[in-house]
């Protein structure tokens, strides 16, 4: 599963996805990584949400398609929450999840790069 949610990111960062963050949540004994993303507004999450409609085969539109403030696409063990950022922040599902987080890959990783330059 870690291999799918690294897949998922690479493909995210890619779509210009900002502030992602990826918590392990256990749903009725199983664990699910649950991927939350932010978009500029509901317009440019709906772009996204076809994208992903046509690149993974999704024949049904997601949860919260209608409106694009909150679009949840369920992939069985990866849950990806899209947002805007006024949603996500009425939501804030980082602080409901903050003890589960796995990691924030992207942010992780520029860090890092920053550090490296530093250190150079």
């Amino acid at each position: 599963m870690e291999e799918m949610v690294k897949d998922f990111l690479q493909y995210l960062s890619e779509q210009k996805c900002k502030d992602i963050a990826v918590f392990n949540i256990a749903i009725d004994g199983q664990n699910t990584q649950s991927i939350i993303i932010s978009m500029n507004n509901a317009l440019d999450n709906k772009k996204l949400a076809d994208k992903i409609m046509k690149d993974f085969d999704f024949d049904d539109f997601p949860e919260g398609y209608s409106k694009g403030e909150w679009i949840i696409f369920d992939f069985d063990k990866v849950v990806l929450n899209c947002f805007i950022p006024s949603v996500r922040e009425k939501f804030n599902l980082e602080k409901l999840w903050q003890k589960e987080k796995v990691e924030n890959i992207i942010k992780d990783a520029a860090l890092q790069k920053k550090q490296k330059k530093a250190t150079k």
